[in-house]
């Protein structure tokens, strides 16, 4: 057996019985077989209902890392979505990666399957030869369904082979769940029809019509005979014990490796065991310890309940933080306290979101079908006793140092991030067993949650903060306005006065000639140029401010001489514009400074005339200005 391999596994439905036991029988071969990886990509539903939460689950497998791949397993039988199947394998041919379907029929990569119809044949036949059955009912699961229709010709062939012709009314579709079969056995009962057994597609629809009969005062097996197939541990408990069909998971496994390793070829088939017990009236098949079962069964109820309590907890904390930072360390401390050794909390680089314009730019991964950012921020992650968090790295990575971590953790389970059909990110942590996977999927959504709401107050935070910049600031240059230069003016006025204040008025010269002679648009252009340049100059020590058209102001306090510079740079930067701008006008602005050292007594108002006055004489010493008049009315 090669050794040194990464081998994929997707499937769908963490906390499923099947799943859990097929996966443990993995990792077991794994551990057996010691130079093996494995990689599990899941989703925790196992429904296809096409709704927006399934697709935020599936966008799992988008992020298959295909090139550190040797092989890929599908669960087939645990894939709702069907055509995920023919995906994904589409998707390991593309990329020259083994693949092998378990437990489901395609023709898109060499398959494992049950002869299931043969099983139900067994079981069917096993009722009419040994218990003497001549009325039987069947449950069936979804019409069209490959497996399912598989199962129901294989009863339909033990009716006939026996003499029995099929009667459409003794069939009812049980949709592989429990309400269906439940409604069938009512009606069937209600009409009056007997029944000696009635045969279903699997445990589950098998234990739900046997509940049916009881709440009809129908005794099994003495007046009707029941039967299932899958091998479920809850068949094994009632009573009366179910009889079903026992499958070799570990057959399953061990043949899955040959042909991914290229010791099989082609499709194999594999036999069940029939597990006849007391349901259909043999005798019980197994031993069971009930107490055992009822105990254990007790203790997760509890550890479940105490991590609910602990999931809302957790939100209810994320929800009092006043922003994400401390929201995200909330976050942090909870994955440190994660019952396992690693753990990655990864979203999409641009989930949270920093900047105000941000606010205005569609998100790439968030409510697009895209699903996934190409870059992720891992804003928790736990090595131990060991946290870290802000690093970014490309999804396609799917964990930074993918290659050191899962030879160090040997199997690692990577699971979605979402709400509904918005992609958030997604977990990874390593894992050594199955078992109370519901909880993992308890502790996505708690995240996922968590994570929302952090996205939500952040982007509100944004919001408001964006909605006082529009309030206070000019719509074309992003100065100031006059009800933000003000407010930002009377915060400065209150701070310690150091040094000397200064006010600089400023006026565009020749502003309607560009307007009349090269049109609006490039009169507009010119204004926003100016006010780059007056915003360069601002720095933080200055506020800038545009009152209207082609005016503008700057206050602040610095060093003796700093207005004067001010004014002087501010010329240098005009000229050197006009020398490279290649336009056929000259921008040109006049100004007029007042600098003093400020006390309360002063009025700024005054000051600001007496600059404006400064500025209009400097302007009407020009050459080819026009003077427009009176500036402002304050």
């Amino acid at each position: 057996m090669p050794e040194n391999k990464i081998i994929g596994v997707c499937y769908c439905g963490v906390a499923a019985e099947y799943q859990e036991e097929i996966c443990n029988d993995l990792l077991a071969y794994a551990n057996e077989h010691g130079g093996i990886r494995m990689v599990f990509f899941t989703s925790f539903t196992n429904s296809a209902t096409g709704t927006a939460q399934d697709i935020g689950e599936f966008r799992v497998f988008d992020l298959i890392n295909w090139d550190k791949l040797d092989g890929m397993l599908i669960l087939g039988q645990s894939l709702p979505d069907r055509s995920l199947v023919g995906k994904i394998a589409a998707a390991a041919k593309e990329n020259s990666v083994p693949c092998v379907c378990l437990d489901w029929q395609t023709d898109a990569c060499p398959c494992i399957v049950y002869h299931c119809g043969e099983t139900v044949y067994r079981i069917t036949d096993h009722l009419i030869k040994e218990h003497g059955c001549r009325k039987l009912n069947y449950v069936t699961a979804i019409k069209g369904d490959p497996i399912s229709d598989e199962r129901e010709d294989g009863f339909i062939r033990a009716l006939r082979d026996n003499g029995i012709e099929p009667e459409e009314e003794r069939i009812a579709v049980g949709w592989w769940w429990t309400h269906e079969p439940a409604k069938a056995v009512d009606k069937w009962l209600a009409e009056g029809m007997e029944i000696d057994a009635l045969v279903c597609a699997n445990d589950i629809m098998a234990i739900s019509a046997m509940r049916a009969l009881a709440r009809n005062g129908k005794r099994v097996p003495e007046d009707v005979k029941v039967t299932g197939v899958d091998f479920l541990n809850e068949g094994q408990l009632i009573t009366p014990q179910l009889s079903t069909a026992d499958f070799d998971r570990r057959i399953d496994v061990r043949v899955a490796f040959e042909m991914l390793f290229g010791e099989r070829e082609g499709n194999v088939e594999l036999e069940p065991n029939l597990s006849l017990s007391e349901s259909c009236g043999c005798p019980k098949a197994h031993a069971v310890d009930i107490n055992k079962s009822i105990r254990a069964l007790t203790e997760f109820n509890d550890r479940l309940y105490m991590f609910n309590q602990k999931n809302y907890a957790l939100e209810s904390r994320i929800i009092e933080q006043p922003d994400w930072k401390s929201a995200l360390q909330i976050i942090q401390k909870d994955t440190s306290e994660a019952w396992v050794k690693k753990l990655w909390l990864c979203v999409n680089s641009d989930f949270i979101r920093t900047k105000l314009d941000d606010i205005e730019k569609p998100q790439v991964g968030y409510s697009t079908p895209d699903g996934y950012a190409k870059t992720q921020r891992i804003i928790a992650f736990k090595d131990m006793d060991k946290m870290s968090d802000g690093q970014q790295f490309p999804t396609a990575e799917l964990i930074p140092d993918f290659d050191r971590e899962i030879e160090e953790c040997k199997f690692l389970l990577v699971f979605p991030l979402h709400i509904n059909d918005s992609s958030i990110g997604y977990g990874v942590r390593e894992i050594s067993e199955f078992s109370e996977s519901e909880r993992w999927y308890l502790y996505s959504r708690s995240v996922s949650n968590a994570l929302m709401i952090v996205r939500q107050e952040n982007d509100l935070t944004l919001s408001n903060r964006m909605l006082e910049e529009m309030y206070n600031r000019d719509s074309m240059t992003r100065l100031y306005n006059r009800r933000g230069f003000f407010k930002n003016l009377s915060k400065m006025l209150e701070m310690p006065k150091k040094e000397q204040f200064v006010v600089i008025s400023i006026d565009m010269d020749g502003l309607k000639e560009i307007n009349d002679n090269y049109g609006h648009l490039e009169g507009d252009h010119a204004i926003i140029t100016l006010a780059g340049i007056i915003t360069q100059l601002c720095g933080r020590d200055f506020i800038c401010a545009r009152f209207g058209g082609d005016e503008f102001t700057a206050a602040g306090f610095a060093e003796p001489g700093k207005g004067a510079e001010f004014e002087l740079e501010f010329q240098r930067k005009i000229d050197r514009w006009n020398e490279i701008s290649n336009k056929p006008y000259k921008l040109s602005a006049s100004t007029g400074r007042i600098e003093k050292e400020y006390s309360e007594d002063d009025d700024f108002d005054t000051m600001m005339m007496l600059a404006d006055e400064i500025m209009y004489r400097n302007k009407a010493g020009k050459k080819n200005t026009c003077f427009r008049g009176q500036r402002r009315n304050n």
